[in-house]
């Protein structure tokens, strides 16, 4: 081992000095060559090949097997000093630059034609080199052939006669991770009469570097005991930070419609309930939004702080009628409607829209904002809604309910089963064998055999402008083009009284006369007790029934009295049916007309007419 050691200390050094003596560049065309008396050439006039220790010539690379021709003179020229350009390969006259290739006297061709091709000739001397001052026999190949070159025994003893290893203490090797994160630590042991590894060197070698944080003491000291020489291992470790965690968000409404199919109250299933519509009232809760946390810093092994990231903060989905709380980090609804999610936010619409059919692909529909249906209502199926609805097509055998207006741009053939009911008013092209139940008003071109109450007014217009058939009950006025038909069909006409007038007016007597009983009864009650009390013979369960109704007494007669307005209101508008009336082009026999407690039928036709109530009977006029 040491003579080897000591072989690559001179051969290390050799390099160097041949280093700074040789480049391609030297090498180069600018040099003027001379021709020699062996037909060689040499550098500057600087001699021919035998004035270089070559026994062979410029042409043969100086290269003939003889052992002793490669005297370790220490002289450069000796190993490939010479720069002529046959030796090197290096033919610069131009016709040798045409033809691209240059022949030596012994027939090789030792020209270089690039500075690549030079240094790849050089690397391979110096590896041939290297070998033979191993005493290695080695073999360099190339295009022009094979030369064999070995250093002897006897040369390579004089060698390492010449020199003796040197003393060197262990030390620490220390490699840093791109990161800063790790440090590794491979030691390496003494040479000669140099100390081993201790603490203190490996302590030194860390602050040589600067490294403070995370170190592993008990491996340092592992290591260092046992003399781990040439094993790597991990030393230090930084503490990596902590990212801080993004936010999220947690939804109280499904974002992609759900069937939810409605029980019946046999225990079915109704097929035709889907739920496909998220009623919502201003101020409910639509998501939770969590925000994201700060970091936590790390160190790396220099004790540098390394940063962590930011968590991230999720899109807030918030859409059209949706508001932000920031004191409780929700999204709230704006306003009453249907909830919907799309493009990546929650939206709360005012109208549910159905581009097509209410039929079993969307079912039954029951919405707080408005519905507009592009399409037809099925029979069987439902659209109730706290706004208006709206349809496009035909009305089937279905039942419509609206809060606000109905709307039928064609209108409703009602099967004998179809139902019509608005807070608002009706509007249609036609109603047919339907029910019809309306606060305000209502408008179409014609009405056939339908139960219809209209709370206000009853207008027929367009081409026919007809009401044929059914009973119809209009608490204000009514204005058509005819009423009945030439065959002479049975057609009812009640004004100034409907049937929802006659209800209330019912359900409130039944009340008032409840009310009043109840209240004859508390007070002959407190009239009792209150006996009892002033004689002493009063009991305590007594005592507490006699606060009790003294309670509830003030409140029935305050119920009492506001029941007995609602009657007066009621009355009033019943003694209001002389601004009833009906106006019609033409009425035809089979009609039977009631305004008020007054009963007309009409046995002739009638042409541009009017019928009122006036001092008690129902009177004829002029349209």
């Amino acid at each position: 081992m040491n003579e080897k050691s000591l072989i690559f200390s001179l051969f290390s050094k050799f390099l160097e000095d041949e280093k700074d003596d040789i480049s391609p560049e030297e090498s180069g065309t600018d040099k003027k060559e001379s021709e020699t008396e062996d037909g060689g050439t040499s550098k500057d006039g600087a001699g021919g090949a035998q004035s270089r220790g070559r026994a062979e010539g410029a042409q043969s690379r100086g290269r003939t097997g003889d052992a002793q021709s490669r005297e370790r003179t220490g002289d450069a020229q000796h190993y490939g000093k010479a720069e002529d350009a046959q030796f090197y390969g290096k033919a610069e006259d131009a016709q040798h630059r045409k033809e691209g290739r240059g022949l030596a006297d012994d027939g090789h061709d030792h020209r270089v034609e690039t500075v690549e091709d030079w240094n790849e000739a050089e690397q391979k001397r110096r590896i041939q080199l290297e070998r033979e001052l191993l005493g290695e026999a080695a073999v360099l190949d190339d295009s022009e052939g094979k030369d064999l070159l070995v250093l002897n025994e006897k040369d390579r003893e004089e060698v390492s006669s010449d020199a003796e290893e040197p003393d060197m203490d262990a030390h620490a090797e220390l490699m840093v991770s791109d990161d800063k994160m790790e440090v590794s630590m491979m030691l390496y042991g003494p040479q000669g009469s140099g100390e081993h590894i201790s603490i203190e060197m490996v302590r030194e070698a860390l602050e040589k570097k600067g490294i403070c944080f995370g170190i592993d003491e008990e491996k340092v000291a592992a290591m260092v005991r046992e003399q781990q020489y040439l094993q790597m291992a991990i030393i230090a470790k930084g503490q990596p930070p902590l990212n801080g965690d993004d936010g999220h968000i947690k939804d109280y409404f499904p974002r992609k419609p759900q069937i939810k199919y409605a029980s019946k109250g046999n225990g079915g299933i109704d097929f035709k309930s889907m739920n496909l519509i998220h009623n919502v009232k201003k101020g409910d809760v639509v998501c939770e939004i969590s925000m994201p946390t700060e970091p936590e810093d790390g160190m790396d092994v220099f004790g540098q702080p390394v940063r962590g990231k930011n968590g991230t903060m999720p899109p807030i989905p918030q859409g059209k009628n949706i508001v932000y709380s920031p004191e409780r980090d929700k999204l709230l609804t704006a306003c009453e409607g249907n909830l919907t999610f799309r493009s990546g936010r929650f939206h709360v619409e005012n109208v549910f829209s159905v581009s097509g059919n209410v039929d079993n692909s969307i079912g039954n529909i029951d919405f707080t904002g408005s519905v507009m249906v592009h399409g037809d209502v099925l029979e069987g199926y439902s659209v109730t809604a706290k706004g208006d609805i709206t349809v496009m097509g035909i009305v089937e055998g279905a039942h419509l309910k609206a809060g606000g207006d109905i709307l039928l741009h064609k209108g409703m053939r009602g099967m004998k089963s179809g139902v019509l009911e608005a807070e608002g008013d009706i509007t249609a092209k036609f109603l047919e064998d339907c029910s019809i139940f309306v606060k305000n008003n209502i408008q179409a071109e014609y009405i056939i055999n339908s139960e219809v109450s209209c709370g206000h007014n009853l207008t027929l217009i367009g081409k026919r402008g007809a009401l044929i058939g059914g009973n119809c009950s209009v608490y204000n006025c009514m204005n058509v083009k005819a009423v009945g038909a030439p065959s002479h069909i049975t057609t009812a006409i009640t004004l100034g009284l409907t049937p929802q007038l006659l209800e209330e007016m019912e359900a409130l007597g039944k009340e008032l006369l409840m009310l009043s009983r109840k209240l004859t009864e508390i007070n002959k009650d407190i009239s009792y007790l209150s006996g009892k009390l002033k004689e002493g013979t009063i009991t305590p369960s007594q005592r507490d029934r006699l606060a009790k109704l003294k309670l509830e007494a003030p409140i029935n007669t305050l119920k009492e009295k506001k029941l007995k307005q609602q009657a007066a209101e009621l009355s009033k508008k019943l003694r209001e049916v002389g601004k009833s009336r009906l106006t019609a082009r033409e009425v035809y026999p089979g009609t039977v007309i009631n305004i008020g407690d007054c009963k007309m039928s009409i046995t002739k036709k009638e042409d541009s007419c009017s019928f009122y109530y006036l001092d008690g009977e129902i009177r004829k006029g002029i349209r």
